[in-house]
């Protein structure tokens, strides 16, 4: 009987061994854009969701208080090079590719049109005030009206250079984030989380050219989350109630005190709410119904993990 206990416990011990060693190769096995990672083995499930904050709307005000304004704050930021990561927002995963400090101030600049989108110069052609053409790679405005054969080498008082409008985009005409956050249930503490990983820019469409929404720069939020923390006096979150209750930005992320509208659940086509149930043909209100129906899904699951 000894000898089987002895046997007994020599096996228990070295199966806890093993399972030691395993939880250990594992430790290393995370995230890496996470702030608070927690190891995939320890991830009873997990969805990859992305969120539309509108600045502009009342409960997000805090983020955009006048004159300190997140968007500003930030922006800032890339010009001291007090932030130096940043990301392409057009790549189809966010940390694909890295841009410099030029390529990011490069994106800020609305230019009122570009010398390849003007039509070439044809003799025969009414010209007004104002109307633009090209000819040997130069654009040109024409000064009177009925300009018809008058090119500007023959008749220079019928013209003058075309010069683009070149206007910057302000931090108050970027009036919109786009947050990905991974919703991650950790079995072994039983809770769910809400990981942030990212933060897009985004500049609404009434202040584009075309009238759609332009996306800017993308920061990975661990960066965000150390520039706010050694930044405490510039990075406030604003409290319209109570600014004895003024809090640092990485604070109020944390605390989840902005409200987003779903936009994106990881999916294998790719494709946002809209896209997945109408398309073209739904209305903003049918996609905010089904963004808040799958977030009342995510809440029930969340409900029953807690059976396990």
């Amino acid at each position: 009987m000894k000898n089987k206990c002895r046997l007994l416990i020599a096996l228990i011990m070295v199966l806890g061994l093993s399972v030691s060693s395993i939880a250990q190769t594992g430790t290393n096995d995370v995230n890496e854009y996470s702030i608070n990672p927690i190891p995939y083995y320890e991830q009873l499930y997990k969805k990859r969701i992305w969120s539309r904050v509108d600045l502009k709307q009342k409960q997000n005000r805090g983020f955009f208080s006048n004159r300190r304004e997140l968007t500003k704050l930030l922006i800032e930021a890339i010009e001291m090079d007090s932030i130096t990561d940043y990301y392409n927002p057009d790549t189809p995963f966010e940390f694909d590719e890295k841009m410099t400090k030029e390529e990011v101030l490069a994106r800020l600049i609305k230019s009122q049109g570009n010398l390849d989108d003007i039509d070439d110069y044809e003799s025969d052609w009414p010209y007004t005030t104002e109307d633009v053409y090209k000819i040997d790679g130069k654009g040109y405005e024409s000064l009177q009206e009925d300009n018809i054969g008058h090119d500007p080498a023959s008749s220079p008082a019928w013209w003058k250079p075309w010069v683009p409008q070149i206007d910057p985009y302000t931090p108050t005409m970027i009036t919109k984030l786009e947050i990905m956050e991974d919703v991650i249930f950790d079995k072994r503490r039983g809770r769910e989380y809400r990981d942030i990983l990212s933060i897009k820019l985004i500049v609404d469409g009434d202040f584009t050219l075309d009238g759609t929404n332009y996306y800017v720069v993308t920061f990975a939020y661990k960066d965000l989350e150390k520039f706010f923390k050694n930044n405490p006096e510039t990075a406030v979150w604003y409290n319209q109630y109570n600014s004895a209750e003024n809090r640092n930005l990485a604070d109020a992320f944390a605390l989840r005190l902005f409200q987003g509208e779903l936009y994106r659940v990881e999916n294998p086509e790719d494709r946002t709410i809209n896209d997945l149930y109408g398309g073209d043909d739904i209305t903003r209100k049918q996609g905010l119904i089904m963004a808040e129906r799958i977030r009342m899904q995510m809440l029930e699951r969340e409900h029953n993990l807690w059976s396990y």
